[in-house]
């Protein structure tokens, strides 16, 4: 999946799920989801988990930063970034 935009909307499908407030309004790639109280760190682990099944990665402990993954544009550069 190289589709930058299908996987901007894959990850705001799931971002939905997790963070109820995202489902009314225009999504925000740049919204900084650590706003968000299902953002803790339950949220960002469900999300990370999701991120390696849904896209097939394996993401390294050394990886695990939240700023890597703060907003929905982070991580869909993590998510292109690893598929090359």
């Amino acid at each position: 999946m190289a589709d930058r935009q299908l996987i901007l909307d894959t990850v705001f499908q799931r971002l939905r799920e997790v963070i109820p407030a995202l489902r009314d309004g225009e999504p925000d790639a740049e919204k900084d989801l650590r706003e968000y109280p299902e953002f803790d760190s339950l949220g960002v682990l469900e999300i990370l988990v999701w991120l390696e099944s849904e896209f097939s990665l394996v993401i390294p402990d050394e990886e695990l930063v939240v700023d890597r993954f703060s907003t929905p544009a982070k991580i869909v550069d993590y998510i292109v970034a690893s598929q090359s």
